[in-house]
């Protein structure tokens, strides 16, 4: 026989599960009673598992008093090894069950969004869905059109701001904060410490922002500053690539820049005002709103969405002789 009938020990080294269960209810709630209204069973069933362990470990758990049970020293020791336990347990449980349940989910999902979104934020993201979901195919395009437009060839779409349409919803995904952002080395011979400074920099523009400057700049109280030069780029992407390179400041949407910030690639030297943008949208065709597939890829870059916090690097070098 594996277990002893009378003290309930196993062959091995372990206690039974089940008594040391009814061990951590009473230690966590304090009472005998309060452990059988958790765990849903009587009294009698938890005194006799508390009994079974005692005589298992050949030492009392608890202390009995007037209004309860304390653990003893031992019981003490034994609950600090049992809580860690049952909390690897139940993390390495959720993991499997999430893993089983995501593996079995299969499908194809089309996702169109701005090719800087794209680029920035949702690839180098992708690995982590594909590693929940191996078997749903991801087929991503961009185009900065209206989705309504784009018709039925897609399922997922993210967008500046809600696109109102039949046969569409809109939820927000994530707000678009923006700052003045720029290569740590652009710094070091004219260093930014006010929106003034902004005047000794070439600022960087794309054609869909051409008009991020001229805002933030009024917002920030400055509006007729006028940068010592001005570069211009087809796209968003290629005008943050420019300013990683050290070509200039440019106005960056910090969620596509929350990589480059973490790595040190890109600095905000100037934290306030922070503009905003119209937040980034999560469109879905409802046509396609109830696919596995689609649900599946819709739970995942909320969740991606919601752990993206930014918190810009401030970097800013003073001159000789500025006050602290």
């Amino acid at each position: 026989m594996d277990t002893d009938e009378r003290t309930g020990k196993h062959a091995g080294n372990l206690p039974p599960l089940n008594a040391l269960r009814h061990f951590e209810a009473v230690a966590r709630l304090g009472s005998f009673a309060a452990a059988a209204s958790d765990l849903h069973v009587t009294h009698w069933a938890v005194g006799k598992q508390i009994r079974m362990l005692e005589d298992w470990f050949g030492v009392p758990l608890f202390e009995r008093r007037s209004r309860g049970v304390v653990p003893t020293d031992e019981g003490a020791a034994l609950l600090n090894d049992v809580k860690g336990a049952f909390s690897r347990l139940s993390s390495s449980v959720t993991r499997l069950r999430h893993e089983s349940i995501t593996r079995r989910v299969t499908g194809v999902v089309r996702v169109n969004t701005l090719a800087s979104f794209a680029l920035c934020w949702l690839i180098p993201r992708l690995t982590d869905f594909r590693a929940l979901y191996p078997d749903i195919d991801v087929r991503l395009s961009t185009t900065s059109r209206k989705l309504r437009y784009v018709g039925g060839a897609f399922d997922i779409g993210v967008r500046s701001g809600p696109e109102d349409a039949a046969g569409l919803t809109s939820t927000p995904l994530m707000p678009d904060l923006r700052l003045p952002a720029c290569s740590p080395a652009v710094l070091q011979s004219h260093p930014i410490g006010t929106v003034a400074d902004l005047r000794n920099h070439t600022l960087l523009h794309s054609m869909s922002t051409r008009t991020a400057w001229s805002d933030w700049l009024r917002e920030a109280g400055a509006p007729g500053l006028q940068g010592a030069g001005h570069l211009d780029f087809d796209h968003v992407f290629l005008q943050l690539g420019a300013a990683a390179e050290g070509l200039g400041v440019t106005l960056a949407s910090l969620p596509l820049i929350e990589r480059d910030i973490a790595t040190g690639r890109l600095v905000c030297p100037i934290s306030e005002p922070a503009g905003r943008g119209p937040d980034y949208t999560l469109v879905v065709n409802i046509d396609r709103a109830r696919d596995d597939a689609v649900i599946a890829f819709e739970k995942w870059i909320l969740a991606a969405a919601a752990r993206s916090s930014v918190v810009p690097a401030r970097r800013t070098s003073r001159r000789k002789g500025a006050r602290r």
